[in-house]
């Protein structure tokens, strides 16, 4: 089968590799999509330390190729998305139904085998159905949607509270629609770029404002009666954070969503003491949080069809993925590894 396998950082080729044998309990994939994560762009320049080699991606749908003895529920030519966490499901965590701290978990594309390729081989409890009608593109964006639910849900977000969205790439319109859509009042969403800043009106956000104009904190607190009850911050650098410090109200809660692994913030614990603040991280996502990503979907409370701004081909991942790393221009960008699929739908860029 043809696979993308990173020999080193930034050393990334199209090979002809084995296509991985099945274990009991496992299902092959054959992979239809799968996008470009920032995890992704990270492991390829060597942020984070992987085996090579080592075939990356992880958010990924596909149809059920073959299935090993002991799995139920799954057959041949069913559409799935995949949970790209592996977990365990006996320890403590797994059975608490965190699975995304599972002790002995990874990733795919990260610490196990991942789905830039024609095929993958997953535990049956990575699988999760896909409705008929969604395209196989936007049920990668499923993948962050559940990473959003896990996050909001662990934030205890409930009808009216008010909400401040900081970042508006494709996790932070996703917090933007998920928000509004659990009755969140109001939402506000704070971004640079302009057609971003559109783009979250048009999907819910009350008010849309540039960082500049947050920073003078004034307009915020109008807005929230004081603060937010929940800041969500979907960058993670310490220029947002430090933001979203500042916004939250008393009582209130920050959610740092986006992940930066040099972060260093200015936050004291006078500053959790004094206006007795919650600051809560939340990892990836849970096989309930994936459910939850569909139905949001299904249902229209969510629209991910907005997300891709950018198709290609299995062939031209080498070539890409450079220009995500240097220049991350637009919003998802998604490999559609099925050729035939891939020129029936055709290309777009923006």
């Amino acid at each position: 089968m043809r696979a993308a396998v990173l020999r080193g950082p930034g050393k990334l080729t199209i090979e002809e590799v084995p296509v991985p044998g099945l274990e009991p309990g496992q299902v092959m994939i054959k992979l239809m999509a799968t996008a470009i994560c920032g995890t992704d762009v990270a492991v390829y320049a060597g942020k984070y330390p992987v085996s090579y080699p080592l075939i990356q991606g992880h958010e990924s749908a596909g149809l059920v190729a073959e299935v090993s003895d002991g799995v139920i529920g799954l057959a041949r030519g069913d559409r799935v998305m995949l949970n790209s966490l592996v977990f365990c499901g006996r320890c403590r965590w797994c059975r608490r139904g965190d699975t995304s701290s599972c002790i002995d978990g990874g990733l795919l594309g990260r610490e196990y085998p991942g789905t830039f390729a024609e095929f993958v081989a997953v535990d049956q409890k990575q699988c999760h159905s896909l409705p008929q009608d969604m395209s196989w593109v936007d049920a990668t964006n499923l993948a962050v949607l559940a990473t959003v639910v896990r996050s909001q849900r662990r934030a205890g977000l409930e009808q009216g509270m008010s909400v401040v969205v900081i970042g508006l790439g494709v996790s932070g319109l996703l917090h933007v629609q998920l928000a509004k859509a659990s009755g969140a009042s109001p939402v506000v969403g704070i971004g640079r770029t302009p057609w971003k800043l559109e783009l979250a009106g048009k999907l819910g956000a009350d008010q849309v404002m540039s960082l500049q104009e947050a920073r003078g904190l004034k307009a915020v607190r109008e807005l929230t009666y004081g603060g937010p009850d929940l800041v969500i911050d979907a960058v993670g650098v310490t220029e947002t954070v430090d933001l979203g410090l500042a916004l939250v109200g008393r009582g209130g809660t920050l959610l740092a969503f986006g992940v930066d692994p040099g972060l260093v913030s200015t936050l004291s614990s006078f500053t959790l003491y004094d206006s007795e603040l919650t600051l809560l991280g939340s990892r990836a996502q849970s096989p309930h949080d994936m459910e939850l990503a569909i139905k949001a979907s299904r249902t229209g409370a969510v629209d991910v069809s907005v997300l891709t701004t950018h198709r290609h081909e299995l062939a031209d991942l080498p070539s890409v993925m450079p220009l995500r790393k240097l220049k991350p221009e637009g919003l998802r960008a998604v490999i559609e590894i099925d050729e035939a699929v891939a020129g029936a739908v055709g290309k777009q860029s923006r």
